[in-house]
């Protein structure tokens, strides 16, 4: 009995033993489980963190390399804010500084916004970039990273303002083809020709040193064409065995914006309204929009910086840079300033310290038109030869003209053909105009060729080394394989034919041809360069 009651008792003590075992096994379970399931929640939430950190960093990155890019266009389309809504997604703030470097540890140069002075020395980016995939479980640290890059940056007038007037500048193109042109700078203002309306077809070997403006047309350059330094276009342009050694823009969306055969090389960068499709070599980068659509790069296409795309890009080349599409808040490429017509009727006041000469009717030709311009070629004072009713006919005199002064001769036609003018004294530069005056409806800023009137030029003219001459024609010109020494300003220059210029601005006293009088026009702005960049680094989330 007694034994019965011992293990009695030991059963319900090993029961009760077993039961805190359970327990404590239970609650030790339980801990693992929670310790298990928090180090899930917090390695799910650090993992989510960190990508989202890595796709708020690349998104501010490239936020700040698209800023850069735009700001890179004509100063006119500068906004002070960039953004973005669809991948990357990023907002970029602007301000700029007259300093040129930072004051101290605390720099409160700077100013935000779009840069508006030419003072300015550098340009901040303050790019905030937000991650695709948020972070889980608390995690948000790394949704949104912030970073600041400050850039060299420059606002300079334009290289063809600079001047009195572009090297040729046509209202209206009415013969695209330019053919064995070489157009070189003479004197220490750099070429541009400016086209109002028209489109340039190179066909044949030119070397255009100098900028190309088409205000309102396309480009086509092939057969060796160079052009060492811009090409602007409102339409379309085509590269073919060419070359530009500055940038190329176009303004205009339809595909292709731009296009470079594989033996086309743009060693600047290429800016254009719409999609592009690039065979060749480009030096910097590509910034394409608004206009979407396919872009192209094919293969064995080189580009030397970063792709910024408003559509898509097939790429099959080698592409240097970062590659960005669907890219949203782009702003199309602007060609810059080209300004409307400049009517001119000539008055002898515009022309101080010059003597007038009239000569018409029988003196506009033969032994008339002979001795008059001998006698004003040969005086050591200025003169306006005022022939405003003829046609001079300048195959008559003979071939070399010694110029001893400046001399402004003043038509209804001129007729050029073998002749060779130069100074007397090589040591000494005299100008020498060429003028069919606009006396058409007055200030209509429209060329109004009088009738009869024409410019030609035959066999071969040549302006000396030592003589700068200007030509004012509402008439189209004609040339032939002729040297000119100076600029041309014509409804139209025939460029088909081998032509050299060698540009010196002179202009016409008292006539503004960058003005832009026409309603609606405004001026160029200045130049925007983005320069190395001084500092990049992350600010925070």
């Amino acid at each position: 009995m007694f034994l019965a009651d011992r293990f009695r008792e030991v059963a319900n003590e090993e029961r009760g033993a077993a039961l805190l075992a359970a327990i404590g096994l239970t609650a030790v379970a339980a801990i693992i489980a929670v310790t298990v399931t928090s180090t899930s929640l917090y390695a799910v939430g650090y993992s989510t963190s960190m990508r989202s950190g890595v796709q708020a960093q690349a998104a501010a990155e490239a936020g700040v390399d698209f800023a850069a890019a735009s700001l890179g266009l004509p100063a006119a389309v500068c906004q002070p804010q960039y953004s973005s809504t669809t991948e990357p997604v990023f907002s970029v703030a602007v301000s700029y500084s007259t300093l040129v470097t930072s004051p101290g540890d605390i720099d409160t140069s700077w100013v935000s916004g779009c840069p508006t002075t030419t003072a300015v020395q550098r340009l901040k980016l303050v790019a905030t970039g937000t991650a695709t995939s948020p972070g889980v479980a608390g995690n948000s640290s790394g949704n949104t990273r912030q970073v600041e890059a400050i850039y060299q940056y420059t606002l300079t007038a334009p290289p063809w303002l600079t001047a009195t007037g572009a090297s040729i500048y046509s209202f209206s193109q009415t013969d695209s083809t330019v053919n064995n042109l070489t157009l070189t700078q003479a004197g220490n203002i750099l070429p541009t020709i400016q086209y109002l309306s028209g489109s340039v077809a190179c066909t044949s070997g030119s070397t255009i040193k100098g900028n190309v403006i088409l205000g309102s047309g396309g480009a086509s350059l092939a057969s060796g064409c160079i052009i060492n330094g811009d090409l602007y276009a409102s339409g379309t342009i085509s590269l073919q065995n060419s070359r530009v050694n500055g940038n190329v823009s176009a303004s205009t969306g339809t595909y292709p914006s731009v296009s470079l055969s594989n033996s086309a090389i743009v060693d600047g960068s290429v800016f254009a309204a719409g999609p592009v499709k690039i065979q060749g070599a480009i030096g910097g980068g590509i910034v394409a929009g608004p206009t979407g659509g396919g872009s192209v790069i094919s293969n064995g296409a080189t580009v030397g910086g970063s792709v910024v795309v408003a559509g898509t890009v097939s790429n099959g080349g080698a592409v240097t840079g970062t590659i960005t599409q669907n890219q949203t808040g782009m702003v199309a490429p602007t060609v810059p300033y080209v300004p409307g017509w400049v009517d001119y009727p000539y008055a002898i006041t515009d022309w101080p310290g010059f003597t007038e000469t009239t000569i018409s009717g029988s003196s506009c030709s033969g032994s008339g038109f002979t001795t008059a311009i001998t006698t004003l070629l040969a005086s050591p004072t200025p003169h306006v030869l005022n022939a405003v009713s003829c046609a001079l006919d300048f195959t008559a005199l003979s071939s070399v003209q010694s110029m001893k002064s400046d001399l402004v001769i003043i038509g209804n036609s001129f007729k050029l053909g073998g002749n060779d003018f130069e100074s007397s004294d090589p040591a000494v530069d005299h100008k020498l105009w060429f003028i069919i005056p606009d006396r058409g409806v007055t200030n209509n800023h429209v060329p109004d060729c009088p009738s009869g009137g024409a410019f030609t030029m035959t066999n071969n003219v040549d302006i000396g080394a030592h003589v700068a001459a200007l030509i004012y024609s509402p008439c189209p010109i004609t040339n032939s394989a002729d040297v000119w020494r100076g600029q041309i300003y014509s409804s139209s220059t025939k460029t088909a034919n081998a032509f050299t210029l060698d540009y010196v601005p002179i202009g016409i006293p008292g006539v503004d041809f960058f003005k832009g009088t026409n309603a609606g026009e405004t001026p160029t702005p200045p130049i925007a360069t983005v320069g190395s960049r001084m500092l990049i680094r992350t600010l925070a989330g």
